[in-house]
């Protein structure tokens, strides 16, 4: 419970440092509240694939948060650091499939996607390829996290297939603020949900 309130903590002092500094407290407590949740995740598990791919796209995501931190302009390093972290999360999902899959499903998350990508093209230049590349890796996640929850219904599958759709809405005000305009609610949104979505991740793996 105690390291649950730290996490929340910490995040909190990353976002308010975003709007008020100071700058240090905002570069220390964005990679230390993921570093809480890889302590949780390396506490809790039992060697597993799950675990082991569970613990990768938290470690990876450590490395995107590193880039995009940064202060000259690493965004396609940090794209490819999260894109590789979801893919590592859609294998520890896809591992745990209890019965024969949905099909609705990705048709759905699919058309979605490219809604998304769509209403980010215009302002994309020559970001398209990775964007859209990184659209279809979070939609393929988001589809097995799905899965493992329609074909088990089981807690842990339920707060995975919450955590994979909150990071998705994560990335889609990310990608607004960039490409679309900054809004000044944008980091409080981000980055709200991108912690509560990878909390939901490891507390999926907590409940196996």
């Amino acid at each position: 419970m105690w390291v649950w309130l730290a996490i929340a903590l910490s995040a909190l002092l990353h976002i308010t440092a975003a709007y008020h500094g100071p700058r240090w407290q905002f570069y220390i407590f964005k990679p230390f509240t993921m570093l809480l949740l890889i302590s949780i995740a390396w506490q809790s598990g039992d060697s597993s694939f799950y675990h082991l791919a569970i613990l990768l796209g938290l470690s990876l995501s450590v490395v995107g948060d590193v880039f995009l931190m940064w202060p000259k302009d690493r965004f396609i390093p940090g794209v490819v650091a999260f894109a590789l972290a979801h893919i590592a999360y859609c294998a520890a999902f896809w591992s745990q499939l209890g019965s024969q899959i949905v099909w609705w499903l990705p048709a759905m998350l699919a058309a979605a996607g490219v809604i998304v990508f769509l209403l980010l093209l215009p302002s994309l230049g020559n970001m398209v390829v990775p964007v859209a590349i990184y659209i279809a890796v979070i939609t393929q996640m988001a589809w097995a996290a799905g899965e493992f929850w329609l074909t088990t219904a089981s807690t842990s599958a339920l707060l995975a297939f919450a955590g994979a759709a909150v990071f998705m809405f994560s990335d889609l005000c990310l990608a607004i603020d960039r490409f679309r305009g900054p809004f000044r609610a944008a980091t409080i949104m981000v980055m709200t949900s991108y912690f509560l979505a990878q909390s939901l991740i490891v507390a999926s793996l907590l409940a196996i």
